[in-house]
């Protein structure tokens, strides 16, 4: 009966919908009591607690004592991490104990298309870390922080990959202002200084590693660590097994052998980690960026779900899967940093 869309309800609205249920309500008990009136029982109307309206598309509801979005997102919509549905439901609001506020049940904006134009996940792309950096590849351990409080400080949201497959897949919508954080290689790096400095902040990445590289010096990541940082909501995926360009053959290399370490880079890494890992590895970045369309095929045989190059920009719901935009993060003042965080392509529809 009540139909609004997730813009529609924002804070300045919700008193007017708010009164709108309340009429309606009233009116709907009203003539309960007429009809119960003439039964020859009494009956007892009393609207649930705290659940002041509840359609198929909203709830209504009244907030009680410490009742946060993630309290009420794993209550109502079965997923803490969707407490952002509730926050940008109720832009501005303190959700303090006896205001009322707005639920929606229905992910009614999958791929963040509106009149102005479109949502954009910008992926960010980092390769290590030191206290004091020379190589452009580096970032220093208090420029990563500076970089990470500005994400939380200014409401963003870093995504995992299942969201990711699923806004790519038309399936579920994001947070306005999502990211996702990538690290390639497998330096050690990423365990001692990274992962620290993102816990704090609450966040997760993506650490996409060469399996050669893993172990071989006090340099790269263990194996050990690696299973460390997946149980604490790391994602691990491919960089290939020996980091070569798969778009170009190395010298003296016949057609044949070239086909065939394509195909042992992305087959053999897939399945090194898979059984390093106890998982099935669904997430890969192109070594140097580079592919074409025999990698993409390869890569789509091997078994990869998302695969990712490093052409700067923004994606799109469709955007395709298998050749995903990354930014590498290599200058360290942040203004550039900031410009990357680019969440909306703006594009005149109507």
């Amino acid at each position: 009966m009540f139909r609004y869309t997730t813009d529609q309800i924002t804070a300045g609205r919700v008193s007017r919908i708010f009164k709108s249920l309340l009429v309606s309500m009233l009116m709907g008990i009203s003539v309960l009591i007429s009809l119960y009136s003439c039964a020859p029982t009494t009956a007892v109307i009393q609207p649930p607690e705290n659940n002041f309206f509840r359609s198929e598309d909203y709830i209504v509801y009244k907030l009680g004592d410490a009742e946060t979005p993630e309290v009420l997102a794993e209550r109502f919509l079965g997923d803490i991490r969707r407490s952002w549905v509730i926050e940008e439901a109720n832009h501005g609001m303190t959700f303090r104990n006896g205001e009322f506020i707005v639920i929606p049940l229905k992910d009614r904006n999958k791929g963040g298309l509106s009149s102005e134009g479109y949502q954009t996940i910008p992926i960010l792309a980092y390769h290590r870390f030191a206290e004091n950096c020379k190589s452009p590849l580096c970032v220093p351990t208090h420029v990563f922080d500076l970089q990470m409080r500005y994400l939380k400080e200014n409401g963003y949201r870093v995504i995992n990959p299942e969201e990711l497959r699923a806004f790519l897949e038309y399936s579920q919508s994001l947070p306005k202002k999502s990211v996702l954080i990538t690290m390639d290689d497998g330096y050690r790096s990423v365990y001692s200084i990274a992962y620290p400095i993102l816990k704090k902040y609450g966040f997760t990445a993506i650490f996409l590693i060469y399996t050669d590289f893993v172990g071989v010096s006090s340099s790269a990541v263990t194996w050990d660590q690696l299973r460390e940082m997946k149980a604490n909501g790391f994602t691990i995926g491919s960089h290939t097994m020996y980091h070569t360009d798969l778009t170009k053959r190395k010298d003296g290399e016949t057609e044949v052998q070239f086909i065939a370490r394509v195909k042992e880079e992305l087959f053999g890494a897939k399945e090194i980690i898979d059984q390093k890992l106890a998982q099935d590895t669904h997430l890969l970045a192109y070594p140097y960026g580079n592919y074409d369309q025999r990698a993409i095929e390869f890569a789509r045989m091997a078994g990869y779900k998302i695969a990712m190059s490093v052409k700067r920009g923004g994606n799109p719901f469709f955007a395709y899967s298998l050749s995903l935009r990354r930014d590498q993060v290599l200058k360290r003042d942040m203004q550039r940093f900031i410009s990357r965080l680019n969440t909306f392509n703006h594009l005149q529809l109507e």
